[in-house]
């Protein structure tokens, strides 16, 4: 598998208005069934535009932004932390192992981050026990043919399953992104 690490220096691209529309982000809230106080974690959080747009979406959440690249981490502290009045917290991550405690998450979520990792299973084991009981998972990324970079439907289900997730799911979300919806 030939993997793929996003150009820090192609940050605007990353934060483009227009990749919120790229998928509907209601109508996965709908179908995740989040508590309005939910604890979010954005892993691959990139500027941070879909975790502040879940953040506008879901009441009284608060969400901790993740990134391997310290200056993508920066830019989220500098540019949005403050706007979210304390709700966004943003932080370095290693490429495998999230910064959080066992079982405080309500929700982890990855836009278009799958196809750039090299073992998306590791990754998704640690996302798994961040997460409380019960806690959701969405990956969304690019379907076949909507981008040169991508990963097949079924490897990403391959992945969470092998990584203890349940009630596994796709949800029609996007013409350009596959988004995958699980349990723990």
């Amino acid at each position: 598998m030939n993997i793929h690490k996003f150009d820090v220096k192609k940050l605007e691209k990353l934060n483009n208005p227009q990749r919120l529309q790229m998928v509907d982000l209601q109508n996965l809230i709908s179908e995740l069934d989040l508590p309005s106080n939910s604890v979010l974690a954005d892993i691959g959080a990139g500027t941070g535009i879909f975790s502040q747009e879940f953040l506008n979406l879901i009441p009284d959440s608060t969400c901790f932004a993740y990134d391997i690249s310290k200056e993508m981490i920066e830019w989220i502290k500098e540019n949005r932390v403050e706007k979210m009045d304390s709700r966004l917290k943003a932080d370095l991550m290693e490429e495998n192992k999230i910064p959080l405690e066992d079982k405080v998450a309500d929700f982890v979520f990855m836009i278009t981050l799958h196809h750039e990792l090299e073992n998306g299973e590791k990754l998704l084991k640690d996302a798994n026990r961040i997460l409380k009981d019960n806690g959701k998972i969405l990956i969304c990324d690019w379907k076949e043919g909507a981008h040169h970079h991508f990963v097949k439907k079924e490897s990403i289900i391959s992945d969470l399953k092998n990584s203890n997730f349940n009630n596994i799911k796709e949800v029609d979300a996007s013409e350009k992104l596959v988004c995958i919806i699980g349990s723990k």
